[in-house]
């Protein structure tokens, strides 16, 4: 929207909480670059009562392009580490994270579900859905790497590692789809309603090998990216855990393979909701995709 002296927002209603609007409000606030503000309302509030009970949110609007159309140049790549560097040196004490999530480093759940999607599929496939029979088809050469992946995780999940890991305030999905590049070069991260208390790699992740097979990140970009992260933190790319990098890759590889399966055999879900997911499942398992990076 629009306002009438010219200032453009991004404006939400929702019926639920909305922790981002918190945490980049605290952001703002200790100046971390890359974060778009939400308005404060008269009363000095977040939110604003909306239609039906909603509470109405507005979030300065970005007028840039998404990093996973246009890319980033190597000043950009530093920008991203700048932000990202800052993120995770905000002070986890501020009373505005009291009722924020941590990571708790337990898979059950979701290996769980790996280990019994083979029966889903199965039961599935006896309906004879073309989209089903197309899954199938992935899932013969995707569900052993699934498998490895949720063996993996639940091996990690008790490595030593955690015993001294380090939580961070993270974004936890700093994608490209949730990147956007101005026409100044400044690069703005959006989306901050995932955010969590979690070791640094949770972030991390997203840069070191990425997490789409059609834009793998080089060793270059690497660099740049820790020159502004290091700047910010004083740490690099060889500081990273092996383990809990290696843990946090298994979970989201799980997650998103089988968050978007489990769409492609709800009958009740839109053909073209399901084609999406089928599209989407196809391309988190395919070779240098994050569920290959996650089981190498």
């Amino acid at each position: 929207m629009t306002t009438a002296d010219g200032r453009a927002y991004a404006a939400k209603t929702s019926s639920g909480p909305q922790p981002g609007l918190v945490v980049a409000d605290l952001l703002a606030r200790a100046g971390v670059p890359g974060v778009p503000t939400p308005e404060r309302t008269r009363d000095g509030g977040l939110t604003s009562p909306g239609p039906a009970g909603t509470r109405l949110s507005l979030v300065r609007w970005v007028p840039g392009a998404r990093v996973l159309d246009v890319g980033l140049r190597p000043h950009e790549w530093v920008r991203l580490g700048e932000l990202l560097g800052g993120l995770h040196s905000v002070p986890t004490d501020d009373a505005a994270l009291a009722g924020l999530p941590a990571e708790e480093h337990d898979p059950t759940a979701v290996v769980a579900q790996a280990r019994a999607f083979d029966e889903v599929l199965a039961s599935a496939a006896r309906a004879g859905d073309p989209m089903v029979a197309e899954l199938t088809e992935v899932w013969r050469t995707a569900g052993p790497l699934v498998l490895a992946a949720a063996d993996r995780a639940e091996r990690l999940a008790s490595s030593t590692s955690w015993t001294g890991a380090r939580y961070v305030l993270c974004h936890t999905d700093p994608h490209h789809g949730n990147l956007l590049v101005d026409g100044d070069g400044e690069v703005w991260l959006i989306d901050w309603d995932d955010a969590m208390l979690a070791p640094r790699e949770a972030d991390l992740m997203f840069v070191v090998g990425g997490v789409f097979s059609h834009s793998p990140i080089t060793d270059d970009q690497v660099r740049w990216f820790f020159d502004g992260y290091r700047s910010s933190t004083g740490l690099g790319h060889t500081d990273l855990d092996a383990d809990l990098l290696a843990y946090l890759r298994c979970v989201r590889a799980l997650v998103d393979v089988l968050d978007f399966a489990h769409v492609v055999v709800e009958p009740s879900a839109p053909d073209e909701r399901r084609r999406s997911a089928l599209g989407i499942a196809y391309a988190s398992v395919v070779p240098g995709a994050l569920l290959d990076l996650a089981v190498r």
